[in-house]
């Protein structure tokens, strides 16, 4: 009887989750949670936050704005505002794909940022609660060959190539023509044509199939070149 009703006394159900503080959940998570009211002043962020978004130790966050922030990602502050208001307004998950110097490394990479808006018992809004992850990616053709997606990295796993060779490496593994390549890169026809059998060479292939093949083996379809990527939000409505 008692394991009964210990197991019982276990289960989740509505009226227990109501009991749940949700600073309590946040608070033991890694995964970087903050919440902010209706104005866009930050009310509370985890630990996990304030590493990702790599906040000072000791800084004074409770209140404050965006731009008020001393980090690269303030800049972003009126985007930020746009997603916060989306988010308020259309009753609905507003996402974004936030880029800018993350981590305590400091490192220029993409992170997925939903935002969730949060109301009363009376159905007024009270701002939003956000929660934040590495971005993840994954091409069709990932999908249907059953492949898990992956984080997007500006850091190539290979040092065998040089960053210009990276850059038509980025657009050949799209499966794009010499003269397109050229045309993105502001180069000639013929020198993206000398650079790609260069580059088959160092892979130790004869083709655009060998070279699909190499990044997916050493993990370079994953790798988008520095200068392609620019601090800004992409949003998703």
């Amino acid at each position: 009887m008692n394991e009964h009703q210990n197991s019982e006394s276990k289960k989740s159900t509505v009226d227990s989750l109501g009991k749940v503080p949700m600073i309590a959940m946040m608070e033991h998570s890694k995964i970087p949670w903050g919440i902010k009211d209706n104005q866009s002043r930050y009310v509370y962020l985890n630990e996990a936050a304030l590493d990702m978004a790599n906040i000072p130790v000791g800084f004074d966050f409770e209140g404050r704005l965006d731009e008020e922030f001393p980090c690269p990602w303030s800049e972003l502050a009126p985007e930020i505002y746009a997603q916060d208001r989306k988010a308020e307004s259309s009753h609905q998950t507003a996402e974004a794909i936030g880029i800018s110097y993350y981590t305590r490394q400091a490192v220029l990479e993409p992170y997925y940022i939903p935002k969730f808006p949060i109301y009363n018992q009376n159905g007024e809004s009270l701002g939003t609660v956000f929660c934040a992850k590495k971005f993840s990616f994954i091409s069709i053709s990932d999908f249907f060959n059953h492949l898990k997606p992956s984080v997007l990295t500006l850091n190539p796993p290979v040092d065998t190539f040089t960053e210009k060779e990276l850059d038509i490496i980025f657009y050949a593994f799209q499966k794009m023509s010499s003269k397109e390549i050229a045309t993105k890169l502001c180069l000639s026809h013929r020198t993206i044509e000398n650079r790609l059998q260069r580059i088959y060479e160092k892979m130790g292939v004869t083709s655009l199939a060998g070279l699909i093949e190499y990044c997916h083996t050493t993990g370079l379809n994953h790798h988008v070149p520095k200068n392609l990527l620019r601090q800004g939000i992409e949003f998703f409505w």
